[in-house]
């Protein structure tokens, strides 16, 4: 099975899981336990809070982002993740700057979104002197791997996701709660880069925060 084919799979997201204090186990479906390059076991990891950096962006945004990957790495079988509500206050500033610990949790996730353009006008046709284009949204964001204990940064990504005109499908699309402003279209953009996210912590995470539960 390609790594595409099981993201599909695995990003076919559920509802949050219930608040508690303790990470969230999630059992390893087979076709995460059966691909060859993933190593046995679950990591244990918190995703803190994503900052927004992009001109567009909203405060809202960040923690739906955040709340959706933490879902998405859940749903992959791989991780043991902690409940969003536990780390509302874990930001990148505090935590490097030693204010603040997270027991538990080996690896912590931050992230920027570095790039949001909800609806811009693309190129498209020209009609009686007035141009007819079709909207589009994009959204990008960088993502960093940091162990919790040594405060190393041991990884780093950047993905991207962008949807035009009306060439995708709802089914599927990622709970992401970004407020008023959500639409299909950016929230399929923001699944695109969410499944992306995914495929390369899966191939960046080291082999040895693999746990067997």
């Amino acid at each position: 099975m390609t790594t595409l084919r099981l993201l599909a799979l695995t990003l076919a997201l559920a509802a949050p899981a219930a608040a508690q204090t303790s990470p969230t186990p999630a059992s390893p479906p087979s076709t995460v336990a059966g691909a060859a390059a993933l190593p046995d076991g679950q990591v244990s990891i918190a995703v803190g809070n994503f900052k927004c950096k992009a001109a567009k962006c909203y405060a809202d945004l960040g923690a739906g982002i955040a709340d959706a990957l933490t879902t998405a790495l859940l749903n992959t079988g791989k991780f043991a993740v902690y409940e969003r509500e536990n780390t509302e206050q874990l930001t990148e500033e505090a935590f490097f700057k030693g204010g603040t610990a997270f027991e538990g949790a080996e690896l912590l996730i931050f992230g920027s979104i570095t790039q949001y353009e909800p609806e811009a006008s693309g190129g498209g046709l020209s009609f009686m002197g007035m141009s007819v284009g079709q909207k589009s949204s994009s959204i990008g964001m960088d993502i960093r791997i940091v162990d919790a204990k040594t405060r190393r940064i041991i990884g780093a990504t950047q993905v991207q996701g962008s949807v035009s005109g009306n060439s995708f499908s709802v089914v599927g699309l990622l709970p992401v709660n970004i407020g008023a402003k959500s639409s299909p279209q950016i929230e399929a953009a923001i699944t695109q880069m969410l499944n992306n996210a995914v495929k390369d912590l899966l191939l960046k995470v080291p082999a040895s925060y693999y746990k067997v539960q």
